[in-house]
């Protein structure tokens, strides 16, 4: 039971002392031909997020790597960087603050001893794109209903419409109208049976 504690215990300093065993050793400003690069020099792949702040200032934020006690920031062919800094979170996060001009369009290269150079990609000016996109097409999709929705209607459609209003009216006409037997009804409520036409003839053949 002993050696296998032990056994864990060996195992997981040195998986720990493996995962730390990333550092950050140079910080590259590269300027070719008007493009500016950023390039980070490490040991294995980490992950990189760029902040702007303005157009001459940026926050680069790695994660997963330490800050080598020897790191080096270089300047090429470029002079117009006001400062660089670096700060260890000790939780295997590391700030780099860069104040340099026009240091918001730079690219940020990643470099490392086992794989090629790799381009980090800002993911949150990727979301901004697509949700741009997705925006565009919405209002594109609303604007096309609104053009259906006012479409003038064409004569036909007009005269069709008229038709029916006309028809409408007329139903009414004919259901607020008095039946044919209205007044006959009506007159017969108010003549008593003694006042029919018989009986004015029997009254006057008895005279």
């Amino acid at each position: 039971m002993l050696k296998r504690i032990i056994l864990i215990l060996l195992i997981t300093i040195g998986l720990s002392a493996n995962a730390a065993e990333n550092f950050l050793n140079s910080v590259v400003i590269d300027n070719n031909d008007g493009q500016m690069s950023i390039v980070l020099r490490a040991d294995k792949i980490v992950k990189v997020r760029k902040e702007i702040e303005s157009p001459d200032k940026i926050t680069l934020y790695l994660k997963g790597i330490e800050q080598s006690p020897d790191i080096n920031t270089l300047y090429k062919n470029t002079s117009n960087v006001n400062g660089i800094g670096i700060q260890s979170n000790g939780n295997n996060d590391i700030k780099i603050y860069m104040d340099a001009k026009g240091i918001s369009k730079a690219n940020v290269v990643l470099e490392t001893p086992n794989a090629s150079p790799i381009t980090v990609v800002n993911r949150a000016n990727e979301e901004k794109a697509v949700w741009s996109i997705v925006s565009i097409l919405i209002l594109l999709c609303i604007m096309r209903s609104a053009k259906k929705q006012i479409k003038p209607k064409s004569n036909i459609e007009l005269i069709k419409e008229r038709e029916m209003a006309l028809y409408r009216n007329f139903q009414k006409e004919i259901a607020s109208m008095p039946s044919i037997n209205y007044k006959l009804k009506s007159y017969k409520k108010h003549v008593l049976k003694g006042e029919t036409l018989r009986h004015y003839n029997n009254a006057m053949t008895k005279v």
